[in-house]
């Protein structure tokens, strides 16, 4: 890990927020005073990003690289796509980290400090507040969605077993 720059007043990374969709409708001013709340952190191949069991208030926002979650020792997702947001789950409930976020490739991150945000807001970041915070519902909700989708998927499959054994115990 190295800390890559401090962003603020960084025109490169002013841009790459641009382009990410929910950033792009701030002014360059407003886009600077959130980043007087972050720093740019480049990860190498094999590199640890979050430690599951962890505590810390950063949350990340993926600016290039491609990352894996893995959870008991098993990949569970990989995010590749710039604005990707990781690291949210800690940050909204004080917990630990629930899974290691490694990096696959060189990977470049925007790190924020969240209870910055959360401990006594200045006017100037409550929209980017309201903003990540929106962020952490939307990544939530898909989540949710994905892992009932799979639930009523292992539900489906393991009725079926179930129904092999009934049939194969009473046959």
């Amino acid at each position: 890990m190295k800390n890559a720059a401090y962003v603020k007043d960084n025109q490169t990374v002013l841009n790459l927020l641009k382009n990410i969709e929910k950033f792009s409708f701030f002014s360059d001013d407003d886009l600077l005073s959130f980043l007087d709340l972050g720093k740019l952190i480049k990860y190498e191949d094999g590199e640890t990003i979050i430690k599951e069991g962890d505590y810390d208030q950063s949350i990340y926002f993926l600016i290039s690289g491609k990352v894996e979650i893995i959870k008991a020792g098993k990949i569970i997702d990989i995010l590749r796509r710039s604005g990707d947001l990781f690291g949210e789950m800690g940050v909204v409930d004080d917990s630990p980290r629930c899974a290691t976020i490694q990096a696959m490739t060189k990977t470049l991150v925007l790190s924020v400090d969240a209870s910055l945000m959360q401990a006594k807001p200045q006017r100037k970041h409550l929209a980017f507040s309201y903003t990540i915070f929106r962020l952490f519902a939307e990544v939530l909700a898909e989540r949710l969605r994905y892992t009932t989708q799979e639930n009523v998927k292992l539900k489906k499959e393991l009725d079926e077993k179930n129904s092999l054994i009934e049939e194969y115990q009473g046959g």
